[in-house]
This record gives C-alpha cells, structure tokens and sequence, in this order.
C-alpha cells in the first residue's frame, strides 16, 4: 500500500511565522528612492510605471518564492505571505495581513491500488528531479474536499465524465452504479466531474490527465519539453464551486470568529463520494486491463491501447484517509490611499498560494503584481498620488475554493458594495507568451485600448500579441464564469470585474513539474511576460484609479444581453417556454439610457461629474438581485454565471437557460422578469444622472 503524509501544517499563528522568518526569507528586491517627477497627465504616469516595470525584478521575486511549495495550512504557505508582506514593507508600502480560518481537508494517507485482474500498487506522487528542493513537503496527488474513502469496486471509463458521457454509457449498457469510474481531465471543471458519477450512484472518482489532452501526443514532455510526463499529476479542489465558493461552513458570511457554522452535513457545496487523481503512466494499467465495449472512437486518448469502458476485469481498492479541521488563511493587502475619492477602490487580486511550487500557477500572477506594486512605491516616491484608492491581494486558498478571495470579499461586503469601482484578477498572469482576457462587457473597450499602449517585446503591442493568439484581427474579451478569485466580486457583490493572463501550451497544470525549470526554459524565459504583464496591470490599475470619468462602457453590456437573449430565443425555437420580449425591451431601453450617460459624461463637471461615476459604479450592482439563482442562492448575478454542468465556464443568463432546457415556464418567467427588474433599475439610474 502506498503511504505518503501531509506536508507539515502551521500549527502557530501566521504573525509569529512574519517575525520568526523577518527580513531574510528571500532575495531582497529593493528600490532606490527616484527622484521627484512632476506630470499633471495621469498617461504620464502610466508611461512612468510602464518603464519602471523590470524582469529581473520579477524573475528574483518568482525564484525566492519557487523553491518550496505554498500548499495552504502549510509552513510554505505562511513563507510566502511573510516574504511577500517584508518584501512589500521595504518598498514603503503598507501590507497587513487579513485572516480566516477556513474548513478545509487534509491528506493523511492516499492509497490506489489495482486488484484485479492483477495486484499492483500505483503511483500517487511524482519522483523528483535533482533540482527540487524541499519535495517532501509536495503534497500527495490528492483532490481538496474529497471526502476519505476506503473503496473496492469494478472500473468504468466515462471519458471526461460529463452528462452527455453518461448517456452513451446507457446506450452501450453499461451502469456505473457501485462502480469506481475513470475519468480524463478536460471539458469541465473537475468537481462537476465529481457531481456527475455522484448523481449516476459511482461509488468513487479516478481522475487522471490524458495524453492526448496535454502529454507526449503534444510535443517533447517534461523535463525536456513543456508536455506532461508519464509522472505528472494533476491536483485539484472537487469543491462544488458552482453551489458555492469559499468556506463550506459560512455561505455568504465571512470565516472569522462569531460567524455561525453549518454543521458539516448541511454544507451544499461538498461531495459525497471518494475522488483522487493519477498519472497517465499510472492510469494506462487500469486501462490495458478492462474490457465490456470498445469505448467510442472519440473517447479513444493518447494511449498506446484500445481504449474500453468496462466494468472490469480491472477493479480498484481507494484508500483515502482525508480529516477534515480549520486551517489558516491569510490574505496579503495593501492599500495605496486616494487624493481625491479614497473612499473609491480599485482593487486588484492574485493568489499566491499552489498546489505545489506553483511557479506558473499561481506564483507568477502574484510576483507580476508585486512587480506592479514595486513600481508604483517608485511612482510614489516621485508625488504621484491616485485619486482613488488602489488595493493589492495575494489571495490564499485559491486552490481549495477561492477560499481567501471569498472570505475577504464576503467580510468587506458594505464596503465593497458602496464604493469598489472594478475588481482586476491575475491569474497566472504573467506565465507566458500568449496573451489573454476575459471581463465584462462594460471593461472590453478600455482592457483593448490598454493593450494597444503597452509594448510587447515579440509582437510590438500586447494588442497584436492578443491578435495572434486569439486568431481574431478584432479580439474581444471572453465571459467570466468561475473557477478563479473573481467570483465573489462579480458573481456575489456586483463590482465588474476582469481577468487577463499569458500562457504558454504546456501540461504541467498542478503538477510538481510547475517549477522554476519549466519557466525559465519554456514558459517565461528570462521573465519578458511578467514585465509585460505588470505593465498591462499597472496601467489598468492607473486608469481606473486617475480617469475623471471612469471608463466603463455600459451601453456595450446591454449589446451584449441582447445577444444572450437571441441565443436563448434559438435554443427555444422548437417549443417556446417563456416569453422574451420584456428582457429585449428593457434591454434596449437600457442601452439608450447608458447611451444618454456616457454623452452626458463628455461634458460633465464636478458634481455632475460625480454623478456619473456614481451611477457607472452602479449598473453592475443592478445586476444583482438578492434571491439569487434557483438552488444557489449566493450566486446573484442575473446575466453572467457559472454552468452547472460546466464550472469553470460561463452560462449567460444561467437560470433562463436552465429553465428553458427543462421546460420550467414558471421558473423561466420569474427570472426574466428579475432580470428586467435589474436592467430597468439600472437604465433609472444611468438616466437620472445624465439629466443632472
């Protein structure tokens, strides 16, 4: 039987961890105090910090943070917040540290072992390489809020596990109730994966990454490539993010002591039935052995083998001894006080936390941000000040379920409900070469015209770069969903929000190979892409912060919402279950009252110019309606949400389509009419203020 233990937890409070460690936990990065520079043009100062800006700087950041691992509950983890806050501090920002404690799960021992036809104990951590240092501290290959498991049982491939996998599993007569089944990484958030077997009565989850998907089939593998290797295994949190994120125990409420808990059993957002992942290497026994159908020929993968679904021979014992306790969770924050509205924030987030060394996922987001942030220390050595005030985060607990993003946004909900402008995620922002963006509608114009300004070593702009990877000559943000930091603050609170990043094809997602080797020889080399996308952060930072007139386009939005409701109109041809006409009407009355305000804006002067800010603040907030979606209630957002059935992809206006798909009139009516509500609410305040 495979044994292999937790990595040590923090069994002290993370403020005597920032004074043990002091001032010698990394590389020191420091800045010399510039001389002063005087410019009344807030462009300036944008051209200013994108010069300021230094891949070396970034690259000494992201390698004193690189050599462990930052798994949350951990000693690494606490490393990285007191390194970040030191390193913070010594550049003259003010970082403090915000703390939860979270529900969480955590490995004990992790066993898979194949019992049939033939005896075999499998893999379940990678082998390291000679440069890694502190690898016994890698956590297992394990999945966050699993629930411990000890199960014997035939085996089922179900492809990537979705609904569509099941139903063709029927077709070929195979039922998978009191199976353990097998399911390749890909297509959907893994913890949908999870809902799948549980709601078809699996008896456990195996979950492995499929060559075809990001292995050898894809190029040169780890560590002479950037493709997954035989060894690497994808890690991962099975929490029902699309239920809810955050702490299991305080839906909408914040960690912190006082806030009543639920009772483990009564929280909706945790599985009910044993997952774990394995290596594809491990995976191919279990593979070989079954038989029963040849699985179809789109669910043949990479391997050397013809794949078939079972059940059997090959059966499987899991044995997952997972606890479950309150583990630590200590968000990094700074905050750089406004001139003018320092009631006003624009904030900006990145986790720092990881799976296990997580130099692309998610240490680069966070190194680019703190690059960001040493730039601006720089910017304010030389008098510039934001009329509004810029926030900083390094999340942690991301990886378990947004666990720091949420607790923060759900403690700090008044204030961010009354005055938070725009919410900018960096999620793995600076990992690559490939740019990339999502955001709501009313930030696409401003998140294009920036990537038209910031320079691109290889392509010339960003924009460009945006134009090559995305194979549009006019590339348009994509939707927000879920699965990353900004879900509380779109999805729960209203505050618009948008996330961009770089990437490079490569298969070392939550593996142990996420590391400085494979950054420095096929991500990042030399670190240009965490310059370039400090650059890209600052200037939006800067943007939103010193605009006199935010630059948020709502007219865009309620473009946008009319083609949601077109595509759902196509969805109901056939039968017609609710009446859409009202959610156009609105829709468009909310275009020409938006129409009304940005015009109102050209021309606006104090007052009258806080009032339009005021009410572009507002349009996202009327996107909230406090019911929220049917069975979920955090989520509150009428026209952007997570899928179901997808997790981390968005579904617009979620709870129309739902209804439409199952023929739920009733259902569907009352949410198009939340959602004009909403939009009529919104255009009332857009037109107020344009006629002030």
């Amino acid at each position: 039987m495979t044994h292999l233990s937790a990595p040590r937890r923090i069994r002290r409070t993370l403020g005597s961890t920032v004074m043990a460690l002091g001032l010698v936990t990394g590389v020191a990065a420091t800045t010399a105090v510039a001389a002063p520079h005087q410019s009344e043009d807030p462009r300036e100062w944008e051209r200013v910090l994108r010069e300021e800006v230094s891949a070396d700087s970034a690259a000494r950041l992201s390698e004193a943070m690189s050599t462990y691992p930052g798994l949350v509950g951990t000693e690494g983890a606490a490393r990285r917040a007191a390194y970040s806050v030191d390193m913070l501090t010594s550049w003259g920002l003010n970082a403090k540290l915000e703390s939860y404690d979270v529900y969480a799960s955590v490995p004990e021992n992790i066993a898979v072992t194949m019992t049939g036809p033939e005896h075999r104990s499998l893999e379940v951590k990678e082998p390291p390489f000679p440069w890694h240092q502190n690898f016994d501290d890698v956590v297992v290959g394990y999945n966050a809020y699993s629930p411990a498991g000890d199960v014997t049982a035939d085996v089922v491939y179900v492809n990537y596990g979705l609904p569509e996998d099941y139903a063709k599993l029927e077709e070929l007569g195979v039922d998978v109730e009191g199976k353990i089944v097998l399911a390749r990484y890909g297509n959907s958030f893994r913890g949908v994966k999870t809902q799948v077997a549980e709601e078809h009565g699996a008896a456990g989850v195996i979950l492995y990454s499929d060559p075809a998907d990001d292995g050898f089939t894809r190029g040169p593998v780890y560590p002479d490539g950037p493709w997954r290797n035989a060894d690497g295994i994808q890690r991962g949190s099975v929490q029902y993010l699309f239920t809810y994120p955050g702490d299991p125990l305080t839906p909408g409420e914040p960690s912190v002591p006082g806030t009543p808990r639920l009772d483990p059993s009564e929280a909706e957002n945790l599985p009910a039935i044993p997952t774990t992942p394995i290596s594809y290497g491990q995976a191919q026994h279990l593979l070989a052995a079954l038989e029963g159908p040849r699985a179809p020929e789109d669910w043949q993968g990479g391997l050397d083998l013809d794949y078939r679904v079972g059940p059997g021979p090959t059966t499987v014992h899991l044995d997952l001894d997972i606890a479950y306790e309150q583990i630590p969770v200590n968000d990094v924050v700074v905050e750089i006080p406004g001139s003018v509205y320092p009631e006003q924030k624009v904030v900006l987030g990145a986790h720092y936390d990881s799976w296990a060394y997580g130099t692309k996922d998610d240490v680069s987001g966070w190194v680019t941000l703190m690059e960001t942030a040493r730039a601006m220390s720089t910017l304010l050595d030389q008098g510039w000040r934001p009329k509004r005030t810029i926030v900083l985060a390094g999340w942690d607990g991301e990886e378990y379920g947004l666990l720091g993003a949420t607790e923060w946004a759900e403690q700090h909900r008044a204030d961010l409900v009354d005055n938070a402008v725009v919410y900018l995620n960096m999620d793995g922002a600076g990992g690559g070469k490939n740019f990339s963006a999502s955001s709501v509608p009313a930030l696409d114009e401003v998140l294009t015209d920036i990537a038209k300004e910031v320079a691109d070593p290889n392509h010339g702009t960003v924009y460009a770069n945006w134009q090559q990877s995305s194979g549009a000559q006019r590339p348009v943000p994509g939707r927000l969903g879920s699965g990353s930091d900004y879900t509380a603050f779109l999805d729960h609170l209203g505050i618009a929000s948008a996330d961009f990043g770089t990437s490079t094809p490569a298969g070392e997602y939550h593996s142990a190979y996420d590391d400085l080797h494979m950054m420095r020889n096929f991500l990042d080399p030399g670190y240009t892409y965490h310059a370039v996308a400090a650059a890209y952060a600052g200037t939006f930072a800067l943007r939103m912060a010193d605009s006199d007139v935010l630059p948020m386009t709502y007219s865009d939005y309620a473009v946008e919402v009319v083609r949601h409701l077109r595509a759902l109109d196509e969805a109901q041809a056939d039968a017609a279950v609710v009446d859409l006409r009202p959610a156009y009407d609105a829709a468009r009355d909310w275009r020409a009252a938006t129409r009304q305000l940005e015009n109102a804006a050209v021309r606006a002067e104090g007052h009258g110019l806080d009032a339009i800010n005021d009410a572009l603040i507002a349009q996202e907030r009327a996107l909230i309606q406090e019911e929220g979606l049917p069975g979920r209630e955090w989520f509150k957002h009428m026209v952007y949400a997570p899928g179901l059935y997808t997790g981390y992809a968005v579904q617009p206006l979620s709870a129309i389509d739902d209804a439409i798909a199952a023929g739920d009139a009733a259902t569907a009516a009352k949410y198009r009419d939340l959602l004009v509500e909403s939009m009529r609410q919104a255009a009332d305040t857009a037109r107020h203020a344009a006629m002030r």
